[in-house]
């Protein structure tokens, strides 16, 4: 029991830590969201402890996916898609999530994909932003006049690969690429806007 307990804290220390590029190449914890807003979650880590159990790991994990998706009523709400552990002691699981809403209830993380405009009328305040461009940065004041633009807020600190170009992004975050995010302040509420 107590080593499936330390697997299980582990999982969820993965969980509390997500975070990309090709969800099969995922060499760090990702977080992926596509065009539709489905999300996908690659968690890459250190497994290399001897009472580590990747066959109860992966049973905990569907057993918790399994309740969550039953009482959401939707059974695809949250699916392990991929559990394997490498020769070298790392683990990678890859679980899809139907859209934010199940990734912020699962996890208990804040993480909202919608547009400039819905997330204002959903009560965020926004921050002043840095163009990713290097051009004329945007004033908090002027951030909801971009309000068709996609946007995604997150509080944990991971790496955030989006559908389209990055165009604003919020202290505290770089940029590994035009379409990747990495939020490197954990508690702090980042924001990304994106084509």
């Amino acid at each position: 029991m107590k080593k499936l307990c330390a697997v299980l804290c582990t999982v969820c220390m993965m969980f509390l830590m997500a975070g990309c590029g090709n969800v099969a190449d995922a060499e760090s914890t990702s977080v992926i969201i596509d065009k539709k807003g489905a999300i996908t979650q690659v968690i890459v880590e250190s497994f290399d402890q001897p009472y580590y159990n990747a066959d109860e790991l992966r049973s905990e994990i569907e057993q918790k996916a399994g309740q969550y998706n039953t009482s959401s009523g939707n059974e695809k709400a949250i699916v392990l898609d991929l559990l394997e552990v490498s020769d070298q002691g790392v683990i990678k699981v890859k679980i899809e999530y139907a859209g934010y809403q199940d990734y912020t209830a699962f996890n208990e993380k804040l993480l909202f994909i919608g547009t400039v405009s819905e997330a204002y009328h959903a009560g965020y305040a926004f921050p002043d932003m840095t163009q990713a461009a290097g051009g004329s940065d945007l004033s908090a004041s002027d951030v909801l006049e971009k309000g068709e633009k996609h946007m995604v807020i997150m509080d944990e600190a991971q790496q955030l690969k989006v559908p389209g170009k990055i165009l604003y992004y919020s202290q505290g975050i770089s940029l590994a690429d035009e379409k990747t995010a990495v939020n490197l302040n954990d508690g702090q509420t980042a924001f990304v806007i994106y084509e």
